[in-house]
């Protein structure tokens, strides 16, 4: 860029510059994360063991994600808050 050009201005802070997220962002952020916080609190939800599985890690899942014959089952929409 010589002396001539005029400098270019741009909307993005500068490299050195760090984001400071607002009160109402941090306040959305604390409270999705409490809601996925409960979502895997022990005994939040119902588990079952996989047929087959013999009750490995791998073979337990949340309820809400077989049928009563083990099969897999699609999950319900996430409700919007």
């Amino acid at each position: 860029m010589s002396a001539d050009e005029p400098e270019k201005k741009t909307d993005r802070p500068a490299e050195s510059e760090v984001p400071v997220p607002d009160d109402e962002a941090l306040a959305e952020a604390r409270k999705k994360v409490e809601e996925i916080d409960a979502r895997y609190e022990p005994g939040a939800r119902e588990t079952v063991v996989l047929p087959g599985s013999d009750g490995t890690v791998s073979g337990t899942a949340f309820d809400d994600y077989v049928d009563d014959d083990g099969n897999l089952k699609e999950p319900e929409p996430e409700k919007d808050s």
